[in-house]
């Protein structure tokens, strides 16, 4: 069984993109649309309660070292956490797939609470230039929103590749797709120095792999 839980803000909407190429794929999942509001957080959070065992949950959304997040409506409802560190334990007997900022770090630090069957996360992914300047080693580098823009289709890319190879096998163990990943990762790194000449690009898609975790 996949499930599917995507957090509905202004800048996780690129990722609908994922959601969009598994349906045209007709790959069969059930989607979590977890909305700014209250009632939405408690609703997604009684729904990821009530999974059977050993389903394949993939997040798509904001995270920290600390915590995932739910929806978000700029002024009006801010992201609240979704599920804290200590809370992991939802997750448990789960196959967990966190595309989400730092994910790499909760999962390690959570890993004895959640008891998830495995966990795959990342390290940082900038894909606001918000994100970039704050980041002293990024903005020396001088990446620009262009190049964010173009982080973001090559992070929808690789995910939506790698994951329709991952489900199109019911035979493969989930820490299969952290192979497709790399796999996929290494090749978007490649077409970027080599075609596009874009070093900043394929730096920012080496530190996705690099940082990238199975637990």
């Amino acid at each position: 069984m996949i499930t599917v839980i995507i957090s509905i803000d202004p800048s996780t909407k690129f990722l609908f993109d994922i959601v969009d190429r598994l349906k045209s794929n007709s790959i069969d999942f059930e989607l979590i649309e977890i909305h700014p509001n209250t009632d939405s957080y408690k609703s997604c959070l009684d729904n990821i309660s009530k999974l059977p065992e050993n389903t394949t949950i993939l997040f798509l959304g904001h995270g920290q070292d600390d915590q995932i997040y739910g929806g978000e409506l700029l002024d009006d409802f801010p992201k609240q956490p979704l599920v804290k560190r200590n809370e992991m334990g939802i997750f448990k007997n789960q196959n967990l797939f966190l595309l989400a900022c730092d994910s790499a770090s909760l999962i390690k630090s959570s890993f004895r609470i959640a008891k998830t069957k495995k966990a795959i996360g990342f390290g940082p992914l900038p894909t606001e230039i918000e994100e970039v300047e704050s980041d002293k080693k990024l903005a020396n580098e001088g990446i620009t929103l262009e190049t964010i823009e173009l982080f973001k289709q090559a992070i929808n890319e690789t995910v939506i590749l790698s994951l329709l190879e991952y489900l199109k096998d019911e035979s493969k163990d989930f820490i299969f797709l952290k192979d497709y990943l790399n796999l996929h990762l290494n090749k978007r790194i490649n077409k970027a120095i080599l075609e596009e000449e874009n070093r900043n690009l394929a730096d920012l898609l080496f530190n996705m792999k690099n940082d990238m975790v199975i637990y």
